[in-house]
């Protein structure tokens, strides 16, 4: 019952993202790796492990000298209970979407309104909610991983069947650093 709805509200949210980029013009293009100064890193953490992982990943491209904003998705099972000191204005939760899984919090457009050179979607396990936000996104252009519904998601989607966070990092990257104009 609960797949079903899961299914219903999805339906509904696709034909509503399906409206919105029909009027959205935003022109893409394919950005170098190394030309890229604007990077927006959009993840999906499940544990803190992942957490971990992307946090270093942000740090590894601060150390570059890139200008890097994030958004997190937190779906640690009561994360907010476990660290109740940590008020990290980027991580969303589930009370962000609405009924749809369509965000309805002012930090998550701000996010996605803004004009980045890539947009890094860090979101391994596929949640819709995030590839929602990334379909919507301004960026030059947004990388992400394979999904046949992902289509309107990314313009570039690396295929990585592992599952794993630190994997699907570095092949992004390869693949990112082998992109030419």
């Amino acid at each position: 019952m609960k797949r079903q709805l899961k299914k219903i509200t999805h339906l509904f949210a696709r034909r509503k993202l399906k409206r919105d980029l029909l009027n959205r013009r935003v022109p893409r293009e394919t950005v170098m790796w190394s030309e890229a100064r604007r990077i927006g890193v959009l993840f999906c953490a499940h544990t803190d492990a992942e957490l971990q992982t992307a946090h270093e990943f942000i740090s590894e491209l601060k150390d570059l000298d890139k200008d890097v904003e994030y958004l997190g998705y937190i779906a640690i099972k009561d994360y907010r209970k476990k660290h109740k000191e940590i008020k990290d204005p980027h991580y969303i939760f589930d009370r962000d979407f609405d009924f749809f899984h369509r965000p309805k919090r002012g930090l998550i457009e701000k996010f996605y309104k803004q004009e980045f050179d890539l947009l890094l979607s860090l979101n391994h396990t596929n949640p819709f909610s995030l590839n929602y936000i990334a379909s919507l996104s301004r960026a030059r252009l947004r990388t992400g991983r394979y999904h046949p519904g992902n289509v309107n998601a990314y313009d570039f989607m690396i295929d990585d069947p592992s599952g794993d966070l630190i994997h699907y990092i570095d092949t992004m990257r390869h693949y990112l650093k082998e992109l030419k104009k």
